[in-house]
């Protein structure tokens, strides 16, 4: 990623310090409203499933404007995520480059005037990332994001001016990004410790550069996280205020939990901390009022809370600047883009091997020289037909943004994922009629597992079996590899699995080996700047004509058999891969 050197940083931040200045009167009073983890829902509609969407910043330009109309001063701020989770981002960045940045040109019709840098901005890449920035009208701000130890990647901070109401916006991101994103993925940035961060900035900003009101903008959860016990602390932001006084406001995000709390501060006072939680369904909608009658430094009041904007119309202005992007990005969502040769099917991953699992394999098992390979089911559809296969059946087939990572487990460890996938989903059975499936029935009556199926792992690269009757942790056998060579479970592998399952908050990787995230770093054998899904286009666009062949030969299966069959006959009654 391009490094924005110290003397330029302060440059800039003295600019943005200089800017607007002026006198002010007696009492000044400016609303804020704030976004976060947006995902890039920018149209009113998803062209992947082909629905209406609850929250879009399309709807988040009507609330806008209608704010802009009532009150004087308005600011606008985003706390981060915005450069992956949704079609419009994914065309943009991988068909779209020659072009303006969709994201950043739909938040410069906003008027945004600062925000956050996000963990999946990072992860987006440094050419997605540098694109958004070279096209965005405002700044977005890491006070804690470094190419080095002493090189900003970013601006730590914004002063906004409003009729001399200095307003000094400090924006942080989660320091888990440095395990979260592997270094030689491409991004190359290091994350510091927020509380430290604060510590330095607020200070400065009260003292030395006149702000009168200091608003946190952090993409980093309320509390607790993956790597607490191992001192990164990943949703921080009570943490920081608990810790560093001269906050007036905190608005934050990462965690998807829109919330609203008082909370005392390290100064003794209470202090409002917001999250407008994820799609933009819901805003912060602030009142500061800064009143400079009383004494020298102004007395700041803080009011408001989250406002439902999934009611407003769409700003048909907004639509019509992005009409471009969205006849495009429709265009790319319906494009076909070859032909399948065997149905890509998920619903049975649980009992037998299913292509939709076994294509995920074949992607990964060519990544990095890899031994074998780790994977889950992802797919928002459990059956596509052979015969035709388009974009949107790509974004079925594989949900997420995960890229490949390829680290060293031990033998035992591979063993040890399998075993403790197997006893989140199988009940050990005897006899005909057991229940076999951990499942849940749902109120229209179809059935499905007890917990989300990113958690069921399977493996390619070895030949094993799943032992029904034995106990929970001693159930699989690996036989061999799937050569037939022998398996050593002393022997360290070259395995390739997900960023999901590398790093996933309930990833049976930690959960059954006892590796610790911060161990992973060592492990680590390389890591793709492109997911799992842009292998998949990039196959069909080599074999296209001649259609894509997904299965894979995984050696995988439950024992014993004819009990397994008898067991199945009820489990899989009205069984529901996706609910």
């Amino acid at each position: 990623m391009k490094s924005v050197k110290s003397a330029v940083l302060f440059a800039l931040t003295a600019i943005l310090v200089l800017s607007g200045c002026g006198k002010h009167p007696d009492k000044v009073t400016v609303r804020i409203i704030a976004s976060t983890d947006v995902h890039g829902f920018i149209f009113d509609k998803d062209l992947i499933t082909q629905t209406e969407r609850d929250g879009s910043l399309a709807k988040l330009s009507t609330f806008l404007k209608r704010e802009r109309k009532e009150n004087r001063n308005v600011i606008y701020l985003d706390a981060g995520d915005v450069l992956q989770g949704s079609v419009e981002l994914y065309q943009d960045f991988t068909a779209q480059y020659f072009r303006t940045c969709v994201v950043s040109q739909a938040y410069n019709l906003l008027g945004c005037d600062a925000m956050a840098m996000g963990n999946h901005d990072v992860a987006a890449g440094p050419v997605s990332c540098d694109r958004f920035l070279k096209s965005a009208d405002f700044p977005m701000l890491g006070a804690n994001v470094f190419v080095d130890d002493t090189t900003h990647y970013l601006p730590p901070y914004r002063i906004i001016d409003k009729q001399g109401f200095r307003i000094a916006v400090l924006g942080m991101t989660t320091a888990i990004v440095n395990y979260s994103v592997p270094q030689n993925s491409g991004s190359g940035l290091e994350i510091h410790d927020m509380v430290e961060t604060a510590a330095y900035w607020v200070p400065l900003l009260k003292e030395k550069l006149n702000a009168d009101a200091v608003v946190g903008l952090f993409h980093s959860g309320l509390e607790n996280g993956r790597m607490d016990d191992e001192g990164v602390f990943e949703n921080a932001t009570l943490q920081v205020v608990n810790s560093v006084p001269g906050f007036d406001l905190v608005i934050y995000g990462h965690d998807h939990v829109a919330r609203r709390i008082m909370v005392p501060t390290a100064s003794g006072d209470s202090l409002l901390l917001i999250n407008p939680g994820p799609y933009a369904n819901q805003v912060a909608a602030l009142t500061l009022t800064a009143d400079y009658t009383v004494q020298d430094k102004p007395v700041v009041t803080v009011s408001g809370g989250l406002v439902d904007i999934t009611a407003e119309e769409p700003d048909q202005s907004f639509l019509k600047e992005l009409s471009g992007w969205y006849s495009d990005i429709r265009s790319y969502s319906d494009s076909i883009l070859g032909t399948i040769r065997t149905p890509l099917e998920c619903n049975g991953a649980l009992w037998r091997d299913a292509t939709g699992l076994d294509y995920a394999h074949a992607i990964q098992m060519r990544y990095f020289g890899a031994e074998v390979s780790l994977t889950s089911p992802v797919a928002t559809r459990s059956y596509f037909p052979a015969g035709q296969f388009s974009m949107r059946d790509a974004f079925n087939a594989f949900q997420y943004e995960n890229n490949l990572v390829s680290v060293m487990l031990k033998g035992s460890e591979i063993k040890d994922i399998l075993e403790y996938s197997s006893d989140l989903f199988y009940n050990t059975v005897h006899k005909k009629g057991d229940r076999l499936l951990k499942t849940v029935t749902y109120d229209d009556g179809t059935v499905g597992p007890e917990i989300y199926l990113g958690n069921f792992i399977t493996a390619a690269g070895i030949d094993y079996t799943v032992d029904v009757t034995k106990p929970a942790g001693s159930r699989v056998n690996i036989l061999s590899m799937a050569d037939g060579s022998k398996f050593d479970l002393n022997r360290m592998y070259r395995t390739t699995m997900s960023s999901y399952t590398y790093f996933g908050a309930e990833s049976p990787l930690f959960k059954a080996t006892g590796l610790k995230r911060k161990d992973l770093p060592r492990r680590l054998n390389g890591a793709s700047s492109i997911d799992i899904r842009y292998y998949m286009l990039t196959d069909f666009a080599l074999n296209g004509n001649t259609g894509v062949k997904v299965t894979y030969p995984v050696h995988r299966k439950l024992i014993p058999e004819a009990l397994v069959q008898d067991c199945l006959d009820k489990d899989t009654l009205n069984f529901s891969f996706i609910h």
